[in-house]
């Protein structure tokens, strides 16, 4: 369940990033 999680917030994290929310 951890790596769901991770990678919940990995992607929230990297869509952000792109996104250009510096």
């Amino acid at each position: 369940i951890q790596a769901l999680i991770f990678a919940t917030l990995a992607a929230a994290y990297i869509g952000e990033s792109m996104e250009g929310h510096h």
